[in-house]
């Protein structure tokens, strides 16, 4: 009880209330009230975290003053004073809501052990809400990595449908950011206090899959020793991400189609009708229209999850991203793992000019094993190729590199199309880093592996200006 939670007395006896006062004011913010058409508007005013309240109050009792709070959207605990005599009114105003009783003459002990457990509730929900608030920030649109033109349209069109019941399909190839983007819809909608789950319908068995979705009952089937709570009702009114669902066998498509249609299910062993207020976002790694026109996919269920199309592209195909995902991924694991590596503009041009067949799951990895086994500060262009020797493509895309491009070209291409050179792009890496650590040139400077003084000669050979609260320029043009 370290927090002085305000606390309201509300008690027409003044000796209770300077006694109370007297109790409490080294633990809580007291304040007292006599009268019980004072407390709505004093709670309101004081913004009171606790309300002691005396059942029989003159202007209005304690049972009228429940029913208002909880007719209310007033986020306040309550502890009924009572006499020995009106128990059964003590007990009435615990199920309208109030936290517990006491009765008259109270003990200042008990009392104390309620308010302590009271004071523990609301230590607890609000480090859940904070905990909550740093999630949502984290997953803001505008705190996501990766600003290429491709992704702020795929921003825009979820922008313009995220409060609605609409179901979403999200495509692209593994590793580009589908899960991310699914648990971004949902914090940034006003679903975000509600629950978020996700199933990976490549991972479970199909003959449990039904389970997992929507629970059973003991007894059901071979193995079901208990009830279990599927996700469809674990998840209410939030959202339920269905990741690879192309996975599903025909069966469970066609069970899944009539939970959209109809938005309400039944536990595997029961007749109980279970309602469906869940937000449902769907993912595949594969073509599902290719699969529909294949058989292998059904076309209704196809249509009802295809509602709002999203396709996120590779990360070769928006690589005005991959210096951002560099710095991002840089400062999380060595924040993670206690180091303070960099990487070098050529050794950051080299990845940014890879071809990354994994997408941005291959890229984090591959900062993560550079920041964990690097044996200096800085990681140059050899130690990226020694993480990447192992992999079977990097013959073939360094192969394929050498014969199409001269030594140091990239082919890479602005939002307009257009390819860029060397020059280009070392710029658009200088203004992302710039951009990235707030325009301080000595910590960019350090990131990108050059001296001070190069990084000036090369801010002023490009013509980067820099103002008071950013830069003149960004990812380069033509």
């Amino acid at each position: 009880m370290n927090e002085f939670h305000k606390i309201i007395v509300a008690d027409d006896e003044p000796s209770i209330c300077t006694l109370l006062t007297d109790l409490l004011s080294d633990r809580f913010d007291v304040i007292t009230v006599s009268r019980g058409d004072q407390v709505l508007e004093t709670i309101k005013r004081e913004q009171a975290e606790i309300v002691i309240l005396d059942i029989h109050l003159p202007g209005l009792d304690g049972i009228e003053i429940l029913k208002q709070i909880s007719g209310s959207s007033l986020k306040v605990t309550v502890v009924v004073l009572t006499a020995s005599n009106s128990v059964q009114m003590a007990i009435t105003a615990m199920r309208l809501g109030a936290y517990d009783y006491i009765v008259k003459p109270f003990d200042n002990d008990k009392l104390l052990i309620i308010l302590k457990n009271i004071s523990d509730k609301l230590k607890l929900e609000s480090e859940v809400e904070d905990l909550r608030g740093e999630i949502g920030k984290k997953l803001k649109f505008d705190s996501l990595v990766g600003h290429s033109s491709s992704i702020q349209a795929i921003y825009s069109t979820i922008e313009k449908v995220i409060n609605t019941n609409s179901t979403i399909l999200i495509s692209g190839a593994s590793g580009t950011g589908k899960g991310v983007l699914a648990r971004a819809i949902h914090f940034n909608s006003d679903r975000r206090d509600l629950p978020f789950k996700a199933l990976d319908c490549s991972t479970i068995p199909g003959e449990l899959i039904a389970s997992e979705l929507f629970g059973h009952e003991k007894g059901s089937f071979t193995g079901a020793v208990n009830r279990k709570i599927g996700k469809f009702e674990a998840v209410a009114s939030g959202t339920l991400f269905l990741d690879e669902i192309s996975n599903l066998s025909f069966d469970m498509q066609a069970k899944l189609l009539m939970v959209i249609q109809e938005r309400e299910f039944e536990r595997i062993g029961s007749n109980a009708i279970i309602p469906v207020n869940a937000r449902i976002i769907a993912a595949s790694n594969r073509n599902l229209l290719e699969m529909v026109n294949e058989g292998l996919f059904r076309e209704d269920l196809y249509y009802r999850l295809n509602v709002v199309p999203v396709f996120i592209p590779p990360l070769k195909n928006r690589r005005e991203d991959i210096p951002e995902f560099i710095e991002f991924f840089l400062k999380k694991y060595n924040n993670e793992y206690g180091r303070s590596i960099q990487i070098d503009m050529k050794a950051r041009i080299y990845l940014t000019e890879y071809n990354w067949p994994g997408n941005v799951r291959q890229l984090e990895n591959t900062i993560r094993r550079l920041v964990l086994l690097a044996d200096h500060d800085t990681v140059v262009r050899a130690d990226i190729e020694t993480v990447l020797v192992n992999q079977q493509d990097l013959r073939s895309n360094n192969s394929a590199t050498q014969k199409s491009l001269p030594a140091f070209s990239v082919s890479i291409l602005s939002p307009q199309g257009e390819q860029l050179t060397f020059e280009e792009l070392e710029k658009g890496i200088i203004l992302k880093s710039l951009e990235f650590n707030r325009y301080n040139i000595t910590k960019t400077a350090h990131n990108l592996g050059l001296a001070r003084k190069t990084l000036h000669n090369k801010i002023r050979g490009y013509n980067i200006v820099i103002e008071k609260h950013g830069v003149l320029g960004a990812f380069p043009e033509k």
